[in-house]
């Protein structure tokens, strides 16, 4: 992956972005952030006063649409988004995928990975066996990848022809990348693609 120097890291938890490039500038949006390093304004500060050549990593605590809404930074290399956008509700998809647009500029890359339903749907067809014995660590699965739980539900779905279709659609964003059988944190069931802002 090229080199890159401002990255949003979207709902980001305790992942980091994969292959990371030095030196760069780390923002890590998420709402569930114990103690975050800095507020949204101070991040926005650091955002476009950072020239430092060392890595800084900032940790705010915020929700991703009011972040993109409201900040006027524009300029991000590189968005992660991993385990995120299934959480987006299908009426809201396109209007995420707008807010990406908003803080990026031309050659920028979003970097996604989501449950690809697609494997999901085979997995249901050819494993829903109750008699299996490895049935409970298969339903755990499915169900946790389909429904996840009713404070924190999926919301809409995602395969690659999905995946073309709604980054495609308002002609913001190519896709440049597909990997519809990707493993992440151990699990054999998800959809990696990247966008880039054209």
């Amino acid at each position: 992956m090229a080199k890159h120097k401002k990255i949003l890291n979207i709902a980001a938890g305790k992942f980091k972005p994969i292959d990371l490039v030095s030196p760069y500038l780390l923002l890590n949006i998420d709402t569930m952030y114990y103690e975050p390093t800095e507020k949204p304004g101070d991040a926005e500060y650091t955002l476009q006063t950072w020239k430092n050549p060392d890595d800084c990593f900032i940790y705010c605590k915020e929700d991703a649409f009011r972040f993109m809404e409201n900040t006027i930074i524009n300029n991000f290399d590189l968005i992660t988004i991993y385990r995120f956008l299934e959480h987006v509700s299908f009426t809201q998809v396109e209007y995420f995928i707008y807010l990406l647009s908003t803080v990026t500029q031309p050659g920028a890359k979003v970097d996604v990975i989501v449950p690809n339903y697609k494997i999901l749907a085979e997995k249901i067809l050819n494993d829903d066996d109750p008699l299996d014995e490895n049935f409970a660590a298969k339903n755990i699965l499915l169900t946790t990848e389909l429904l996840n739980e009713p404070s924190c539900p999926h919301a809409s779905i995602w395969t690659p022809s999905r995946a073309r279709y709604f980054f495609e659609l308002e002609k913001r964003f190519k896709i440049t990348s597909i990997l519809s059988a990707y493993v992440f944190d151990g699990r054999d069931i998800y959809l990696r693609f990247i966008a880039e802002r054209v």
